[in-house]
């Protein structure tokens, strides 16, 4: 039987502007017995786990192109579990990073998944779109799953493998991830039974997880004891928050399972960071974000940085992994106060003199030795 780690108290900052207070905490072992009658009226929500799990929707989309290396690395840079990283299977048997069928939307090319070969999909500019064109990331390629594999197992991070419809050899992903190193902090979304077969077959270890994509809107919905079956062979549960309720939660703990939703559309109350802080209201174990910025804010996670001058330049970077963060506003010593771009980087001309980063929610303060006193 799956155990999973206790739960306990959940950040204030999560609960701050009038959500409700959930104080009825899991035990550090799941030994839960079954109780059906709170799948029908929850009372006190359940407390989601102590260190909640965040992956990070394609990466830290909004911050560089989604699904690029670049775009991930910006999400590890906040210390976040899991990046989110959309598989597709190319005519040639490999695979590579990128959400849609389709590529024409956001690249420079023509064609599916199933008709491309791996060449011809990775000389292709993902920057090439209304978004990002022109911009500092303008060009860049979609990366081969090997290379977000080696990221992952560099800076020792999970990866929530969402297996999109081009994907017929599953048990392939499972096996390469499973080579690198990466399964004990990942979780695959299979969609599909016979696709969660595969994968267990093949890495019995993996984790797996529920989509309740679609089941909300069939009849009858998601009936009661549904999610609790399902536990049995999916150990994480998500999809929109609105499919969510403390009864649904406690449900799924009862069959130590975690439940990890997607809040990124602001579904329940218009906003990403309220609606983090509503899925941990209501039990829920963590989430799948856009903006792992805003998520370490609102978990009151911060993480430490470094600035790191040079000849022309001085970045903003995460003291854990030195990983650029882009989108900081740092004080020169010439009072001037840039934007930190691509990196975490921001150019100067001559001497910086002392910087400072004030800290943020999501990145706490740092500063520079004043280079002209050397």
């Amino acid at each position: 039987m799956r155990r999973r780690t206790a739960v306990s108290l959940l950040v204030a900052a999560a609960l701050a502007a009038g959500l409700p207070s959930a104080t009825a905490a899991l035990p550090d072992v799941c030994t839960r017995t079954p109780d059906p009658a709170r799948w029908q009226d929850a009372g006190t929500p359940d407390i989601g786990a102590k260190n909640a799990i965040v992956a990070v929707h394609r990466g830290a989309a909004n911050l560089a192109p989604e699904n690029t290396i670049a775009a991930y690395e910006y999400a590890i840079a906040y210390d976040m579990n899991m990046i989110e990283v959309d598989v597709q299977q190319t005519a040639d048997h490999r695979f590579v990073a990128f959400h849609d069928l389709n590529v024409a939307a956001k690249t420079d090319g023509e064609g599916t998944f199933p008709l491309l070969t791996a060449d011809q999909a990775l000389a292709m500019n993902v920057a090439a779109n209304d978004k990002w064109k022109g911009s500092a990331y303008d060009p860049s390629r979609m990366p081969t799953l090997e290379e977000v594999l080696a990221l992952a197992a560099k800076h020792g991070v999970g990866i929530m493998f969402d297996l999109k419809e081009s994907v017929t050899d599953t048990a392939s992903v499972a096996l390469m991830a499973q080579a690198a190193g990466v399964v004990p902090r990942s979780v695959f979304i299979p969609y599909a039974p016979v696709r969660a077969e595969a994968i267990k077959a093949a890495v019995p270890d993996a984790l797996l997880n529920f989509s309740t994509q679609g089941f909300s809107d069939a009849p009858g919905g998601v009936t009661p004891g549904v999610l609790y079956a399902a536990s049995k062979e999916y150990g994480q549960f998500g999809s929109s928050i609105p499919d969510y309720t403390p009864e649904r939660v406690a449900e799924v703990h009862d069959g130590c399972g975690l439940v990890v939703p997607n809040v990124y559309q602001g579904d329940v109350t218009g906003t990403e960071a309220g609606d983090l802080a509503y899925a941990r209201s209501i039990g829920a174990d963590g989430a799948q974000v856009n903006n792992p910025d805003v998520a370490a804010d609102v978990l009151d996670r911060p993480v430490p940085t470094e600035l790191v001058a040079s000849a022309g330049a001085v970045c903003l970077v995460d003291g854990l992994r030195g990983l650029g963060l882009p989108g900081k506003t740092l004080r020169l010593g010439d009072g001037s106060t840039p934007t930190t771009g691509r990196g975490g980087c921001v150019t100067t001309e001559g001497p910086a003199g002392r910087v400072r980063f004030a800290g943020d929610g999501s990145a706490l303060a740092s500063s520079t030795v004043d280079s002209r006193s050397r």
